[in-house]
């Protein structure tokens, strides 16, 4: 495809939204896909127990990721961005079907890490081109309709994952030419790595723009000690704003990951049940959290709030403290349903807006450095443990499998807290960041 477009029209730079959007939401979907599989994979793998099946659901996966995520970003700031994203499309849903051939434990985790190095280098890339695509006032609605990708995978991988699983639990394994026999599980990895051949292809397709923004005239790489001088002169705003996100993403996760299985093990629902119930709950509600965070802080920037993105980060972290620590220990399972509308909602503001803040503090050539950054500086701990942390807690501090609802409810308030108050004091750090960014605006 070649390195630069011509003036793309309104209608095409939102085809691009939504395959970006839909490459976004194969990659959680086969990200997260284990988590409605946790009792087969248990049972199949020789009776693992929840602290190891955590560790194929975020660590295998998180390692590699977080490697990958700094040379993805360089990548991504020097050379073709769509091709970088076809190349990694292709090889995650190759490594997820991979997966799908796994019969071992160690098998499976080898695998999981593959998976990683090719979701690596979706989040510079895509996040990169579309500050190029964008205006600054439009910026936050773009990202926000294709952050809000983690709600549109998890909602479908539940809505499909449990009945599917279900389904395929209460049959024979099925027999397939080369592989034999396989499990239920097996048979739902195989099936949802396939069509991310397809969104490569799709992605493949589409027009590189140019870069906007740059410090400098002639295309560069910019030396590490460069990109680390630049973090450093902003060293308050990257450690509150990170922090603050480590501890939204470490809790997002830590519910993805488990409240299926809380569902099943502390309310009696089966994985159909509650698949379809949060699943229609995350889709509906996650996109409508991510684009409403992304227009309301559009609308605010156009009146003249430049911090509006972390502001209403802020904003949606206050009300999930309260709603977020009471949602599994009520007794009620209605309840509980009821109490993960506004909780999805909220949850689903935070993550298009770090990305959009993170491309107006930066100049072109650091864009997809700085979202690499982010990757590792928050992704890779919030992967690798958040899966770990209510099942740890489950396992050794309540000593019961019944305790993941008061595990992920003490983490709530534990998070959320340490949020808000980092947020809150990271506004002035930021309100300087963008100061500092008109320097190189005028390009």
């Amino acid at each position: 495809m070649p390195d630069s477009s011509p003036s793309l029209s309104s209608r095409y730079l939102w085809y691009v939204v939504f395959i970006f959007t839909l490459a976004s939401t194969f990659s959680i979907i086969d990200r997260q896909i284990l988590n409605v599989m946790v009792g087969p994979l248990k049972r199949d793998l020789g009776g693992i127990s929840d602290t190891q099946i955590s560790l194929i659901m975020g660590f295998a996966f998180a390692l590699f990721y977080t490697l990958m995520s700094y040379p993805a970003g360089r990548m991504a700031d020097r050379f073709n961005r769509v091709n970088l994203m076809t190349a990694g499309i292709a090889g995650w849903s190759v490594m997820t079907m991979l997966c799908g051939t796994a019969n071992h434990y160690w098998h499976l985790f080898i695998a999981r890490m593959g998976v990683g190095v090719g979701e690596a280098t979706l989040g510079p890339a895509s996040n990169s081109a579309l500050a190029d695509y964008f205006p600054a006032d439009r910026l936050p609605l773009a990202i926000g309709i294709v952050a809000s990708a983690p709600f549109i995978g998890q909602g479908l991988a539940n809505i499909a994952g449990g009945p599917l699983i279900d389904y395929l639990e209460s049959t024979p394994n099925l027999v397939i030419p080369i592989l034999g026999e396989v499990y239920s599980w097996q048979m739902v990895l195989i099936t949802v790595g396939a069509p991310g051949l397809l969104v490569a292809l799709a992605m493949w397709f589409l027009h590189e723009p140019d870069r906007k923004g740059k410090q400098f005239e002639t295309p560069r790489s910019v030396p590490f000690p460069e990109v680390w001088q630049f973090i450093k002169s902003r060293q308050r705003f990257f450690f509150l704003v990170f922090l603050a996100y480590l501890c939204l993403a470490t809790q997002g996760w830590s519910l993805f990951s488990w409240l299926v299985e809380y569902f099943v093990r502390n309310h009696g629902w089966s994985r159909t049940e509650i698949g379809l119930s949060y699943g229609f709950i995350a889709l509906f509600f996650g996109i409508g959290g991510s684009v409403s965070g992304g227009l309301f802080a559009g609308w605010l920037i156009r009146r003249g709030n430049a911090d509006a993105t972390l502001r209403v980060v802020l904003a949606s972290t206050i009300v999930l403290l309260p709603l977020a620590g009471t949602l599994t220990l009520v007794a009620n399972a209605y309840t509980a349903l009821a109490l993960l509308i506004p909780v999805t909602f909220c949850m689903a503001v935070p993550p298009g807006l770090i990305i959009a803040t993170l491309q107006l503090i930066s100049p072109n050539e650091l864009r997809g450095q700085m979202v690499a950054f982010y990757l590792i500086a928050v992704n890779f701990l919030s992967y690798s443990f958040a899966p770990s942390l209510p099942a740890i807690c489950s396992d050794y501090l309540f000593a019961s499998e019944l305790a993941l609802g008061k595990s992920i409810s003490l983490l709530a308030v534990i998070n959320y807290s340490v949020a808000i108050i980092c947020l809150i004091l990271g506004l002035k750090y930021y309100r300087h960041a963008l100061e500092r960014a008109k320097a190189w605006q005028i390009h």
